[in-house]
Parts: structure tokens; sequence; C-alpha cells
């Protein structure tokens, strides 16, 4: 666990500068340079684009990290899976623009009504589907040479940044709104330049097919993998997707900008996950590879408690401080208060169980990854819609929380019965316990610290931090960040 709490702080100094771009994007920028139609289009455009492009990469993605070692060990100077990475997953691409020529009629007339700028500028999904596709591709190429910064950086840092520039062009009158989205999107494609630049630095540029390992045995075994990480991966996608295209398509735009705001503000909470698994992902296959199950139960309970205590610690601030947050923004933004609550909770359900998608992807069951997601892409899409038309954006978040639950339920509850290994410890439910204790207890007794916002949000805070992190370190429940902690303070102090 060492080297994915050292890496993992990188990650999390990354990720967590890239959260705070995102937040001046989401709250400063998004919804007061651009009309609640327009923000609620470019959402549309990279949920389809990432849904897209989980079908055309053909599952490759996947498959580089789970059959990278084998590529390494049997020929360590050069076995050409990079060839592979790119050709593969562009035919896969090929396959979908003629699929998406064919099918434009069905995209324009189900979004024409409702939401008709989508239906003006949806062929822009074409090539952002090509930008994610290779950006997913080569960052899991990076991840296998231990290289789990570079891809963080220029998806969390760099984008943003560029997309901050373009606002401000298109704010100050510099391009017109058509433009803004043509550059928006080519923004995107230079994410894979760069991590293929980042490879060749790092002398990974192999370009060269070896025919020779490709043997029956090992292609027919490639194949089938790619297939269930293919089918496993687009319903995965599709989970955290389509309740944005179905409110699109079942609402309107400015609907979808409410909700996508809100659902950014409860998804802070995955952050830690974000950083840690991405370390955690190539150790776990290396252990599975090896059999050396103890490890995988020893990092699948670390990785579910040290996501755990800072997803309830960041929860809690959201909670104690969305009336202040709120109003940054346009008050159209405000009804999204209950998307974050609901988005929060499924959050800390999927933070909570850990890297069971991980295990189950890189062991034997990974078809087990497969049947669940499609139980779950059906569960999710009849959840929506029968929730969206009542309920509106809280019905799409109920939607979304209930798959989050199903979907961690059911891989859960199989790896138990078949691995014989849990995430959960009472160190975890000890954590869950303090933090929603103080936050309903300052939630309750929020109105007779003042009438001040500002003052209020800023007291329970600071009380919040104080009774949350005293107990969580006097009674060690995380010896890694008991060990983070004492770190920081012999280093700054």
């Amino acid at each position: 666990m060492g080297i994915v709490i050292r890496q993992s702080i990188v990650n999390a100094a990354i990720t967590y500068f890239g959260i705070g771009l995102g937040f001046v994007l989401t709250i400063f920028l998004y919804p007061h340079i651009l009309d609640p139609d327009q923000y609620g289009l470019t959402r549309v455009l990279i949920s389809a684009a990432l849904i897209s492009s989980q079908f055309a990469h053909l599952g490759f993605h996947n498959l580089i990290l789970r059959y990278f070692p084998f590529f390494k060990k049997a020929y360590p100077e050069g076995h050409g899976l990079l060839f592979w990475a790119f050709i593969i997953p562009f035919s896969g691409f090929l396959v979908f623009a003629l699929l998406f020529f064919l099918l434009d009629d069905l995209f324009i007339s189900v979004y024409s009504e409702r939401s008709p700028l989508f239906a003006d500028f949806y062929l822009w999904v074409l090539p952002l589907t090509l930008f994610v596709l290779y950006f997913e591709v080569l960052n899991n190429y990076l991840r296998s040479l231990r290289d789990a910064v570079s891809g963080s950086f220029v998806n969390e840092v760099f984008q943003r940044v560029l997309v901050i520039a373009l606002l401000l062009l298109y704010l100050f009158g510099l391009m017109s709104f058509s433009q803004f989205i043509g550059l928006f999107v080519l923004s995107y494609g230079l994410q894979p330049v760069f991590l293929t630049i980042q490879i060749a630095r790092q002398g990974g540029l192999d370009l060269k097919p070896r025919f020779d390992i490709l043997r029956k045995k090992l292609l027919k075994g490639m194949a089938s993998y790619s297939l269930f990480s293919l089918l496993g991966g687009l319903t995965t996608v599709m989970v955290w997707n389509v309740d944005v295209l179905m409110l699109g398509a079942m609402t309107d735009l400015e609907s979808t900008a409410v909700y996508a705001i809100a659902f950014y503000i409860g998804s802070v909470i995955a952050v830690p996950q974000r950083s840690v698994e991405k370390i955690a992902g190539p150790l776990i296959s290396e252990f599975i590879k090896s059999k050396k199950w103890d490890e995988v139960a020893i990092l699948y309970k670390k990785t579910s408690l040290n996501q755990l205590i800072p997803g309830i610690f960041i929860f809690g601030l959201i909670w104690i401080n969305l009336e202040l947050l709120f109003q940054f923004l346009p008050d159209i933004y405000s009804s999204g208060r209950w998307v974050v609550f609901i988005i929060g909770l499924a959050k800390l359900i999927e933070v909570g169980t850990g890297a069971n998608g991980i295990i189950l992807l890189n062991s034997s069951h990974y078809r087990v990854s497969f049947y669940s997601n499609v139980l779950l892409v059906l569960l999710t899409i009849a959840a929506n819609y029968l929730l969206i038309p009542t309920y509106g954006i809280e019905g799409a978040a109920m939607a979304s929380a209930f798959a989050i639950f199903v979907y961690n339920s059911v891989k859960s509850i199989y790896i138990l019965l078949n691995i014989g290994i849990q995430p959960l410890t009472g160190a975890a439910m000890t954590a869950l316990a303090i933090g929603f204790f103080l936050i309903f207890i300052l939630d309750a007794t929020g109105p007779w610290i003042g009438d001040s916002v500002w003052f209020r949000a800023i007291a329970q805070s600071v009380l919040f931090t104080l009774f949350f992190a005293a107990p969580v370190l006097l009674f060690r429940l995380s010896e890694d960040l008991n060990n983070l902690v004492a770190k920081f303070f012999r280093t700054f102090m």
C-alpha cells in the first residue's frame, strides 16, 4: 500500500487542484457566461461522447491493464502492445462512425422538440468521441507504465485551463457560441497528443508489433476479455451518463444544466476514489496474476477505508456549506439542492465498497461485471424513464443512486461469496457513524449559530472538521491516514 499512498499524494494534489479549477468553471464561469441551455448542451455532448467511446474502443483500454504485465514479461525490450492500442480502437471508431451517420435522423427526432440546440450541434459528438477514446486508451497504457500522474494532469488541470480560456474569449465577444463549441470539442484532442508525447518521453513509444506473441490461446483469451470489457464498460458508462441524455430528451437542456451542476457538487465526494484507485489498479492486477489473494484482500479493505473517511468528511462540508454555495449561482440552480444530497449518499456507497470493479475485471470472474452491468443498465433506464416525468431532476438523481447501490451491492456480494473477501471494516463503520452524527447535529443547530450565512458556514465547517478529525486520528481508524498526518507535521512543522 506504500506505493499507492505515495503516488496518490501527487495524484490527489493534481486532482484537488483540478477540483479547484472545476469549481471555478462550474460555479463562477459556466452558469454566469453560458445560458442554462448552452451549458446543458456541453454536458449532453460529453455524456454522448463518453458512452460512444466505450463502444468504439472495443474493450481495449481495460485489456491494456490486464495484459500489459504478460506482454512486458514475454518481451521486456519491446512487445508492441501500443501498436494494437492505436489500431484496434480506431477500427471500432470507424464502425461507430458508420452507425452514427445511419442513425442521425433518430438523434434529431429525439432531441429536436425539447432540446433543439443539441439537434443543431450533435455532429460534434463524432470527433469528441475519437478524442475521448484515445485519451482513455493511452491513459491506461501510461498507468501500466506506472505513470498515473500524466493522465490526471491533462484531464483534471490542462483541459480545464483550456476551457476557462475559451469561456473568457466567449465572454468578451471574441468568438460566437458556434465557434466556442467547436474549439471546446477540439480542445479534447490535445489530451491524447499530450499522452503520446509523455509515452515517448518514457521510452514506451513502441509501435512495432510482435506477431509471434499472438498465439491462438492468447488471442482467444484477449478477444473474450475485450468483449466482456467492452460490454461491461459500455454499461457502466451508460449508467453514469444516461441520466443526462434522458433529461435532455425528456425535459430540456436547462433542467439538464441544473442537474449537471448539482451532480458535479455531489460527485466531489468521489475524488479520493479517483486518486487512490488509479494507483491501486495495476497493483491489484499484478497481485491477482500472482495469486496473492491476501494482498488483494488488504488492498480491498484499505481502498474502501481510505476513500470512505475523506468521502464522509467532504460530504459533510458540502452539505454544511450548500446554502452559501448556491449564493454564487444564478437562482435557477438552487433547485438542485436535493440532487446534491442524493448523489452524495450514492457516492459514499460507491467509495465505501472499495475496488470491487477492479478486482472483478482483473480476475477470472470478469464476466460477472458484464452480467451485473447489463441488469444495471436496464434498471437505470427504467428508473429514469419512470422517475424523471414525475420528479424531474430529483427523479434522475434517485435513479442514479438506485443504480449505484444495486451495482456495487451485486459486485461486493459476489466477491464475498466467490473469493471470500469484503471491503468493510469496523473502522469504516465508525467513521460513517461519527460523520453522519455530526452532520445531523450541525444541520439541526445551524439556525441557532447566527443569521449570517457566511458566519454560519465558517463556524459549522470549523466545528465539523475538529470534531470529525479528532476521533478519527485519536482512535487511529486508518493507519495510513495517521502516517500521512504524522509525515506532514514532520516535514512542514
